[in-house]
């Protein structure tokens, strides 16, 4: 009697605790419902600065071919409740269970290896091996556009953080030496050509933390130090650092890297803008469109703070300094890396024409006659020219 009436109790509390768990599931299911259907909706996440995927539209081919479910599939990843929280929470069970390569895609072609976690609230691209010929066929753009143009040719090739900061990566974390593509620069610069090592420049045994700790860029003090590097290669007297004020523009900067590795106790870095401190009435033209400083701190309020520099990346902007009248005016072809440098340079150009290849569609030998270019360079992250071709945008005269 005893043992029947001691089941009969257990099958009560199965029964109750059954109960607790379908109620706990029903209002669970019930609120992410009604807030995928009525909360507002977010069109782009600054946090992982991509586009988020749009309300689904059901139709006959939609449910035909399966892109209607997976469409909802993708909505309800980019819109449930909680969703930032819970990223951050993935990131931490990931670094908890031993994970250090984040955010990685080894399914892409190039592959992007992800983020690691490193020393000092530091975050870092995985460096991984340049399996494809994209590197080679930029390199060998560049020396063909150098060849074609007759012009000084200062070719600049960035290392990234995970480069020049290997002490601070995790133990024994695979990195990629970036030394094999500086090799190769200069092993096919040609006799107009100049290749500008800034590895020992950057390094972090300098005592000079040169890049941002959230973001794969240079800071503004890496910039410079870039900028030096360049100018003394041109022959030309880098400005002092000190006649400039370095402005603290932002204590919240989470960049890229951030971006890719979401965690909310991630330490977020300071942006400074380089401020020159004579008069200037530098110009930047950008189209139709002309501005008096070469910050556009509208960007300052947005997740995307480097691009306060020159307002992002355009196809052609055209910087002009009337206080220089040297005649000189120097061809920079680049990706963003160069931004935060052009403040520096224009204190010793009369103009600067930056073109962005990727987004650039003219004849660049055509500019540069019309446009009377005295110098040209390249800046570019090493990691970019092994990732992105813009080698067809050279071979036209």
């Amino acid at each position: 009697m005893k043992l029947f009436l001691n089941i009969k109790e257990n099958i009560k509390k199965c029964e109750l605790e059954s109960v607790a768990v379908t109620v706990v599931l029903f209002v669970t299911i019930l609120v992410g419902s009604l807030y995928l259907i009525f909360a507002p909706k977010q069109d782009f996440s600054e946090d992982e600065n991509r586009v988020l995927e749009s309300a689904p539209k059901v139709s006959l081919t939609s449910l035909a071919d399966g892109s209607f479910m997976d469409s909802i599939d993708s909505y309800v990843g980019d819109h449930f409740m909680l969703r930032k929280a819970s990223i951050a929470l993935n990131t931490r069970i990931q670094l908890f269970m031993g994970k250090r390569d984040l955010g990685s895609n080894y399914s892409r072609t190039p592959a992007e290896g992800g983020v690691y976690f490193g020393k000092d609230g530091h975050l870092y691209e995985v460096l991984l091996p340049n399996r494809t010929d994209i590197f080679a066929r930029n390199v060998a753009a560049m020396q063909l556009f150098a060849e074609k143009t007759s012009l000084p040719f200062y070719f600049m090739p960035v290392p990234s953080g995970a480069q020049e900061q290997q002490d601070r990566l995790p133990f024994s974390a695979p990195s990629h030496d970036q030394h094999e593509e500086l090799e190769s620069i200069q092993a096919v610069a040609g006799q107009n050509t100049k290749v500008i090592d800034v590895f020992d420049t950057l390094s972090d045994s300098t005592g000079n933390d040169y890049y941002y700790k959230t973001d794969h860029h240079w800071n503004t003090y890496g910039a410079y130090k870039g900028y030096e590097a360049l100018v003394k290669a041109m022959g030309i007297t880098p400005t002092p650092q000190d006649d400039f004020e370095f402005e603290e523009a932002s204590d919240s900067f989470l960049g890229t890297l951030y971006s890719k590795a979401i965690l909310n106790t991630q330490p977020s870095d300071v942006l400074y803008l380089p401020v020159y401190k004579k008069a200037s009435s530098v110009t930047q033209q950008t189209g139709k469109q002309q501005s008096d400083s070469l910050f556009w701190k509208e960007y300052l309020e947005k997740k995307d703070k480097y691009s306060v520099f020159l307002g992002g990346n355009h196809s052609v902007d055209v910087v002009r300094n009337p206080a220089v009248t040297n005649g000189k005016k120097l061809l920079i072809i680049k990706d963003s890396y160069a931004n935060s440098m052009v403040p520096f340079l224009a204190t010793n150009f009369q103009e600067i024409h930056i073109i962005d290849l990727r987004y650039y569609t003219q004849n660049i030998y055509d500019y540069i006659r019309q446009n009377k270019i005295t110098d040209t360079t390249a800046i570019y992250s090493i990691k970019q020219l092994c990732e992105v071709l813009v080698a067809n945008k050279l071979s036209a005269r």
